[in-house]
């Protein structure tokens, strides 16, 4: 898991202790090492929260390592979002739905109102009277296209 990936959930309360242990063996991978990092990578189910979150911060300290703003980490799980559709189109509507609620809760652009739109066409398609006749493919192929805008423009993540 990439660091601003874990403090997004971090700042989100929806961080597991499984997510510190992930983060830590990627951090490994990645050539990066402290004696709390590795300990942290070898902890193993049944997790306590505490010691997880503890071994953390100590991993942070020792690698000498900056929090980064919840602003950074909200813009690269934005990204990670619009890369995820592109990689795989069948989750689309569910991870265009989470991009909705973090543009949302953490944004606020013209360019972004589009998500909007989308879940507003989610909506209709999923619970909606759906007098547009939204069909599951026609709203994939409307959310694909909108991420690859945004990830070739860019805009958000400078």
């Amino acid at each position: 898991m990439e660091t601003k990936m874990l403090y997004y959930k971090i700042f989100e309360k929806k961080v597991e202790p499984v997510d510190y242990v992930n983060w830590a063996i990627k951090m490994l991978e990645n050539s990066d090492t402290s004696t709390s990092l590795n300990i942290l990578s070898s902890l193993s189910e049944t997790l306590n929260i505490f010691e997880v979150e503890d071994y953390f911060y100590r991993a942070v300290r020792e690698l000498g390592m900056e929090e980064p703003s919840q602003v950074e980490c909200s813009k690269y799980y934005f990204w990670y979002l619009l890369k995820q559709i592109i990689d795989n189109e069948s989750n689309a509507i569910n991870y265009a739905y989470e991009i909705y609620q973090v543009v949302r809760e953490e944004f606020v652009s013209e360019e972004l109102n589009v998500w909007y739109e989308i879940s507003e066409m989610i909506g209709d398609y999923r619970y909606g009277d759906n007098v547009e006749g939204i069909t599951r493919e026609s709203l994939i192929t409307t959310i694909v296209k909108e991420a690859k805008k945004q990830l070739k423009c860019n805009f958000l993540l400078n």
